[in-house]
């Protein structure tokens, strides 16, 4: 299944990038990845995109640019930015310079608003975010991507519209490729942003600080009573601002949690590179 015949690019090869590329490419869409990293970009050249773990997905190396400049002659139907937030004051003015008007352009990132940053640089009825609900690892010996947790579904929403046909096309891809993706409304976007951000907020810094995996966090009792704690604060938070999860919300976050991966969070790596 491709979309439209023409290729879905993706910025950034990191895990969430390997992941989608992977799937799309064994599901036989032509996908480009664009990585900085002359170590990630020779891994995958010389042995493509294999994902193992949670989920299983292997496909031949994709067009692999070094810059965002050369995605220029590609015209691609979508750009997937899975690149780190603070990146995007980097990446969106040269995406900006070679993307063709009627592409779509998705923040595949966490955090609240990163759609709206998007919007600075490109009209608003073609940008779009996604929330992802699943993680994993580039092993670096091999470059093969550990999938280590997926808690269906992904979810594609846009900035303007109610609904747009491109993420309901990109969509059906993902879900036809095994990673299960619906799409919903700007409005509800907003607030399923707002819940997956009181997720991360609940365990990122705790594992990233104290050195622990996710998985090793929920079940220690110490550690698992300060993720439930940081949920309960950000489910105030939510609740001031408007938005209501209803009353099991607190049972449904710990449940997501305690199915999150045996992996670090990136955040960890972030703290590990800067030292």
């Amino acid at each position: 299944m491709t979309v439209s015949g023409r290729p879905i690019a993706i910025v950034g090869a990191g895990p969430v990038g390997s992941i989608v590329a992977a799937a799309m490419g064994q599901a036989g869409q032509d996908t480009i990845l664009i990585e900085v990293s002359e170590k990630r970009r020779n891994q995958i050249l010389e042995n493509g995109l294999k994902v193992t773990g949670r989920g299983s997905w292997e496909a031949p190396a994709p067009i692999v640019l070094t810059c965002i400049e050369e995605l220029a002659t590609h015209n691609p139907f979508a750009v997937l930015i899975s690149a780190k937030t603070w990146a995007l004051k980097y990446i969106l003015p040269e995406l900006r310079k070679v993307v063709p008007p009627d592409t779509l352009v998705i923040s595949f990132q966490n955090g609240i608003g990163p759609e709206d940053e998007v919007a600075h640089y490109f009209p608003r009825e073609n940008v779009a975010r996604a929330i992802v609900n699943y993680a994993g690892k580039v092993i670096d010996e091999t470059g093969t991507t550990s999938m280590s947790f997926f808690n269906p579904p992904n979810i594609l929403g846009p900035l303007l519209h109610e609904e747009d046909h491109r993420l309901i096309q990109i969509a059906e891809l993902m879900t036809s490729a095994g990673l299960t993706t619906t799409t919903s409304t700007q409005k509800e976007m907003r607030k399923l942003a707002f819940f997956k951000t009181i997720l991360n907020s609940s365990l990122n810094a705790l594992c990233a600080t104290s050195g622990i995996t996710m998985r090793s966090a929920m079940t220690y009792a110490h550690t698992r009573n300060l993720a439930r704690m940081l949920v309960r604060e950000g489910l105030s938070v939510a609740s001031a601002v408007g938005y209501n999860y209803g009353e099991h919300a607190m049972e449904r976050c710990m449940n997501y949690l305690d199915n999150g991966g045996d992996h670090m969070p990136s955040m960890w790596s972030d703290l590990r590179a800067a030292n």
